[in-house]
């Protein structure tokens, strides 16, 4: 396919954010931006949902005199004693993360292959950060944010941990990002690919990535002028574009450090977590409908929203005074939990179960949704992006609790089970490599064999996957590990 088949706002977003592909050829032109009537009633009408939702949510979970408020907040120095002693259960959130990572790729390979379906696995990335948030405050910080006068936060020493933080992402971040520039170099001569590697402004966007300061600058080029020629935005995401990940979180390791002292201070802390989901999700939502029916883009609107590492910052702090929520026995943000004797883990597992069955629920609706038929070109146009933006910017929340949740279980609940089991946990543990690689080889597939990679057959598809799962194995091993190893001592 020639890039002038294609509109050249839908070629930047099918090699960049990788949406579905429309069944019957190329998807059309997105329709002229709205009347400022109709974008005023649309604004007022998602503003009024947004309000009545977070007032219902904060209302249902403020807490009484008795809730676990007052008795983490009234915390004694015998309970400060028991969280240092205590050890919290996370070994089935590596699972998660096994989880999460196949289904953004699993969702990357299926939107380019011959299925052309879209498992929204953008909704995922906000685990990542939660989770992020989560195990480096339980690993790094938990003894300082405890609540235990004795503790001094001078004693964090962020040299170390920022040079954990560099050992841990540098080396794949870097690897992948070379192995990828190559395959467009070498591979995609006198393919429609290769607009990237012409563009005028490749140079710089190749610093960028290098220096890994491409999604921080992102924002500012929303307005710049797109250059048609080689159809790419002056400042594009890196040349691996799936290490745009790598890039925001770098933003909250690097104020980590920082946060410290309001870990430590914050008193309601579910109230809290409450006032950052709201804030993060008017944000993202507000940044995506600009953008969507201002600017008629939706894909730097998206981007934006979504990895602009300012924008994202809340939802990593969610994760952490989620983790000392769960220091002081807590085990829910969204509603009321209660369960005594040797049942409560049991209940704890069910609640996890039904957490996840309720996440694959939204999954599957917006799958249906972005797939039913729709006569009104203009609402088939802006379906998929709300879709979209609606699932990332709502889901923080519900994978709070169920990261709490799982940490409280044990073996109990399927879910819990699945995320525990061997196969799962070694996906948990070979997740980072695993994500950083898939694309490329989805590359480097359509350019060894003579068929456009939606052509292919699902055999050769799943054979790809797999070859993605053995490369993250190996890398991990052989690469990662051995670096993190050297450059932690």
């Amino acid at each position: 396919m020639e890039s002038s088949d294609l509109p050249s706002r839908w070629y930047e977003e099918i090699f960049q954010s990788l949406p579905v592909i429309a069944q019957n050829g190329p998807p059309p032109s997105l329709p002229e931006p709205l009347s400022w009537k109709d974008e005023t009633a649309l604004s007022i009408g998602f503003v009024a949902i947004l309000v009545v939702t977070a007032l219902a949510n904060l209302i249902f979970c403020l807490p009484q005199r008795s809730s676990v408020f007052s008795e983490s907040e009234s915390a004694n120095v015998s309970q400060t004693q028991h969280l240092k002693e205590g050890r919290v259960d996370t070994l089935a959130l590596t699972g998660l993360r096994g989880f999460a990572a196949l289904h953004v790729a699993v969702g990357h390979y299926c939107s380019v292959s011959p299925l052309h379906l879209d498992l929204i696995g953008g909704a995922s990335m906000s685990f990542f950060y939660l989770l992020s948030g989560f195990v480096m405050t339980l690993g790094y910080a938990k003894d300082l944010v405890a609540g235990d006068g004795n503790t001094n936060l001078r004693d964090f020493n962020k040299r170390r941990f920022w040079r954990n933080r560099f050992a841990r992402l540098f080396p794949m971040y870097m690897l992948t990002n070379i192995l990828f520039f190559a395959v467009l170099h070498y591979g995609f001569k006198g393919k429609p690919m290769v607009g990237m590697l012409s563009s005028t402004n490749f140079d710089f966007n190749l610093i960028l990535t290098f220096l890994g300061l491409n999604m921080w600058i992102y924002p500012i080029d929303a307005w710049l002028p797109f250059d048609r020629d080689c159809c790419y935005h002056s400042v594009a995401l890196p040349a691996n574009f799936v290490t745009w990940t790598v890039q925001t979180m770098a933003v909250f390791y690097i104020v980590f450090p920082y946060m410290l002292p309001w870990l430590k201070a914050v008193k309601k802390r579910r109230l809290m977590i409450h006032l950052l989901f709201w804030l993060q999700a008017v944000t993202f939502l507000s940044i995506v409908m600009i953008g969507t029916f201002g600017a008629n883009n939706f894909s730097v609107a998206y981007w934006t929203a979504r990895a602009w590492p300012l924008s994202r910052i809340p939802v990593f702090a969610m994760g952490c005074l989620s983790a000392v929520e769960r220091m002081h026995g807590g085990g829910h943000v969204t509603c009321r939990f209660r369960s005594t004797g040797g049942s409560e883990a049991r209940r704890w597992g069910w609640r996890a179960s039904i957490l996840g069955l309720c996440y694959i629920l939204l999954l599957v609706a917006g799958v249906v949704i972005n797939r039913v038929p729709v006569k009104n070109a203009k609402i088939g146009a802006y379906r998929d992006p709300m879709v979209r933006a609606f699932l990332e910017a709502l889901v923080p929340l519900l994978f709070i609790d169920l990261i709490l949740a799982l940490t409280h279980c044990g073996e109990n609940g399927i879910l819990a089970r699945l995320c525990r089991s061997k196969p799962m946990e070694w996906m948990g543990d070979i997740a980072m490599s695993f994500y950083m690689v898939h694309f490329s080889v989805i590359l480097v597939v359509s350019m060894c064999l003579p068929h456009s990679f939606q052509s292919l057959t699902y055999w050769v598809v799943l054979g790809s996957f797999a070859l993605v799962i053995f490369i993250g194995w190996f890398l991990t091993k052989f690469f990662e590990d051995p670096c993190r190893k050297c450059l932690r001592a």
